[in-house]
């Protein structure tokens, strides 16, 4: 399944805070952890947003991924995770005209 989880760092969370919490992720092993659950991982961040958003597209046939993931970033950010389908353009395109009655 592929979600997308978004990221919103919480208004006096600082940089200090950010880079302590990366430090535990990589010191508890979580990055191994998470990309053994995963099939594959992208990471996107909002260019000179403050506070800072980020954006995973995460690939996985375990949901318990996007648990450890906003479990271990839940004191400093605001996240949600969606389950979303790959379509191309003209799908989308074709099924608002069906829907529409186009």
């Amino acid at each position: 399944m592929l979600y997308i989880a978004v990221f919103d760092a919480k208004e006096d969370t600082t940089k200090e805070d950010i880079l302590r919490e990366r430090e535990e992720w990589f010191t508890m092993g979580n990055d191994k952890i998470f990309k053994d659950m995963c099939k594959s991982i992208e990471r996107y961040e909002v260019a000179g947003q403050s506070p800072l958003r980020i954006f995973f597209m995460i690939e996985t046939d375990n949901p318990r991924a996007l648990n450890i993931l906003s479990r271990h970033f839940g004191n400093e950010w605001k996240s949600t995770a969606y389950p979303v389908i790959h379509r191309a353009m003209y799908e989308a395109m074709e099924e608002d005209k069906h829907i529409i009655g186009g």
